[in-house]
């Protein structure tokens, strides 16, 4: 795994945006994406240089590939946006489920990949407002369960009684994943919901609709065949 130079922006409410940018981000590291010095004088954490703004949408590009961008408050991720290889864009600006409003201490952090890094990522956006990623990294033919990247449990655990409004999933598996998406199954092993899963390094993934209410003993997982 390399260090590489990993960029983005976030954009706020009244219309104003700013550059972000870490050229030495560890591939396979959470790692902290900060302003751009070359428009911001210093690098600076997201929330120290916009307290009290509104943000709405954040991106992130990196060399290869990347599994997930969030804004980190207190140890609990806040707020996701876009996460992908530099120069795959498909959207632009994309709305987002949720708005926050920034604080001294919030930080933006990110998962940069390798090219061949076959993580799969899960964010979930709730209709209160939760947002978690769950994660799983698949080895050859098998059934990967994925698990919250903060606290190691699984999705029902996690977002018991809630519900999932929104959600998107990121693989370069392609179609190594038979399962069709991220699956959600019950306590008694039913499908309750499905999400297709987009290859960062090729498309931009964004949130799309989504419903299903969580319950204990929930599980998500992916099957691949190779």
């Amino acid at each position: 795994m390399a260090n590489v130079d990993v960029s983005g922006h976030a954009t706020f409410s009244d219309g104003t945006a700013v550059p972000l940018f870490n050229d030495a981000m560890a591939e396979g590291t959470l790692s902290s994406l900060q302003t751009n010095a070359t428009y911001t004088v210093a690098a600076q954490d997201l929330g120290t240089y916009a307290p009290g703004k509104t943000l709405t949408s954040l991106y992130g590009y990196a060399e290869n590939s990347a599994a997930y961008i969030y804004v980190l408050r207190q140890g609990i991720p806040i707020f996701f946006g876009s996460a992908g290889k530099s120069g795959v864009v498909s959207y632009g600006e994309k709305k987002f489920p949720k708005t926050v409003v920034l604080q001294p201490g919030d930080t933006v952090q990110m998962l940069a990949l390798t090219a061949a890094a076959r993580t799969c990522s899960f964010v979930a956006h709730c209709s209160d407002g939760t947002q978690r990623v769950f994660v799983g990294t698949p080895s050859g033919a098998a059934t990967t369960a994925l698990v919250d990247s903060i606290t190691g449990n699984g999705i029902g655990e996690t977002l018991q009684n809630k519900t999932i409004s929104h959600a998107m999933a990121l693989s370069v598996d392609g179609t190594k994943i038979t399962s069709g998406g991220v699956v959600i199954l019950n306590a008694q092993g039913s499908v309750v919901g499905v999400c297709a899963v987009g290859s960062p390094a090729d498309a931009q993934v964004c949130f799309s609709p989504f419903n299903a209410r969580i319950g204990l003993n929930f599980v998500a997982q992916i099957i691949t065949d190779a």
